[in-house]
């Protein structure tokens, strides 16, 4: 959604990308807010996000590559008849974009145990409707450590 100078109110949807750095190292979080109730439309986009995240977040393991990552999530946000044209994440670390991988389809880098990456879900479905999820991970030997603790849900203020 495009920057304006209108004014908030009721329905207004705010998407923030907030970024932190810790010893040298850079982690990312994007989140949706709405003032007031959600429509159904946003409620159904944030549930496929979320299940879509949780599906990408599952599949980031060491031996899996980053094609994989990004497979998990779209296939997963289909079923909500939802999709997604671009990348879904990017390596993150020393710097905020890491240009050695990418969680798009087609990339074959495999993922290693402490690699990570900014899982970035913004979906921009008409010129007015968009919404953003996101986590930061660090691939461990089994699954992803997520970086942060920050709810999953769909913020009404």
């Amino acid at each position: 959604m495009a920057w304006s100078d209108g004014e908030f109110q009721h329905g207004s949807q705010v998407n923030l990308e907030l970024g932190g750095t810790r010893f040298g190292y850079t982690a990312a979080l994007m989140r949706t807010m709405i003032i007031g109730e959600p429509s159904d439309r946003l409620k159904r986009m944030h549930e496929a996000e979320v299940a879509g995240l949780e599906a990408a977040l599952a599949a980031a393991r060491p031996g899996n590559t980053c094609h994989d990552v990004a497979n998990a999530f779209y296939t997963e946000l289909k079923k909500f008849r939802f999709e997604k044209d671009s990348r879904c994440g990017y390596p993150i670390g020393i710097d905020w974009l890491e240009p050695s991988a990418s969680l798009q389809l087609g990339d074959q880098t495999l993922l290693e145990r402490n690699m990570t990456f900014h899982l970035m879900l913004g979906n921009w479905v008409d010129e007015d409707f968009g919404y953003v999820i996101s986590e930061s991970f660090r691939v461990t030997g089994s699954t992803a450590e997520v970086l942060t603790t920050t709810p999953r849900s769909l913020f009404q203020i």
